[in-house]
């Protein structure tokens, strides 16, 4: 296949590259500077892509976003999380209706996050067909999902990438950690009772060209089979790298200082369960929080 994915920079969209490459495709990195030979240049501020350059893609996956975990939520960042996500995706759909109907995609992947379900999901086992919540996240996400949904009218299969947490020692959350555990400093968080659905990187990119592969609509959780409490979580980490895990984050103190990003992602309980992946066959490499642990920190 050919496919096009934007935010090829980032964290999941290098590893993303790699594996598809590596499975044979033809990849095409889109980016907003910096290019490299062979890519595409595209500015979403201002809504700009050269639709020409894109025509003939299988497939474009888009991953844009400014870091959940990069920066406090202040009322700014917030409408920086909403624009660079929104933008991104409507460059392209707004591309592609001014495409021949022959030269368009056939499929279109765009990024989401478990966060659609809301902070405080208890213990429920949140499937694709689970109800969303209704705070600052979970309303972003329903409006990223549905900004990307505009493509169906256009005859391209949309499917939305539901993600959970992403574990690699390369980045993301457990880039971030893994030095603190290793020094002893890891912490439970708050009463540490809310849900954690983790993946590995590599689960998770393959997840994505199994997508391709198996062109499922609509959303799919991105997320291991068995989600643990931030209890367990901590627990196992500390046992992972050998060192102890007594200290515990009160959540009064995680609230007073991180505010809506404590509330809605650091102390979020999200018992996301992969339904759609399971329908359509897909193997786990590490479907426990131990052997996401072995995969994601091999160094």
């Amino acid at each position: 296949m050919r496919i096009l994915i934007s935010g090829a920079s980032g964290f999941i969209g290098t590893a993303l590259v790699r594996a598809a490459k590596d499975d044979g495709h033809d990849v095409v990195r889109v980016v907003r500077s910096s290019p490299q030979p062979g890519d595409i240049v595209f500015n979403p501020a201002r809504g700009e892509i050269d639709e020409r350059e894109i025509r003939g893609a299988d497939a474009v996956i888009v991953l844009n976003g400014a870091g959940l975990f990069s920066h406090l939520w202040t009322d700014s960042y917030k409408e920086t999380l909403v624009r660079s996500r929104i933008t991104a995706v409507r460059t392209f759909t707004d591309a592609f209706a001014e495409m021949p109907a022959g030269d368009r995609p056939t499929q279109f992947l765009t990024g989401s996050a478990i966060g659609l379900y809301g902070a405080d999901r208890g213990d429920e086992i949140l499937t694709e067909e689970s109800t969303p919540g209704d705070d600052f996240l979970a309303r972003l996400c329903v409006s990223w999902e549905a900004a990307g949904e505009r493509v169906t009218d256009l005859g391209i299969t949309h499917t939305a990438l539901r993600t959970g947490l992403v574990m690699d020692g390369s980045g993301g959350m457990l880039g971030l950690l893994k030095h603190a555990y290793r020094f002893g400093l890891g912490a439970k968080l708050g009463t540490g009772e809310q849900y954690m659905s983790t993946i590995s990187l590599d689960d998770h990119v393959a997840a994505i060209l199994h997508l391709l592969r198996t062109s499922v609509a609509g959303p799919v959780n991105l997320t291991g089979p068995q989600p643990v409490t931030n209890s367990e979580w901590h627990r196992l980490l500390a046992d992972h790298v050998g060192r102890p895990g007594f200290l515990t984050v009160p959540r009064w103190a995680m609230k007073g200082a991180l505010g809506d990003f404590a509330e809605q992602a650091a102390l979020a309980s999200q018992r996301a369960y992969p339904a759609r992946l399971e329908e359509t066959g897909f193997a786990f490499t590490a479907p426990t929080v131990e052997e996401i642990f072995t995969q994601a920190l091999r160094s």
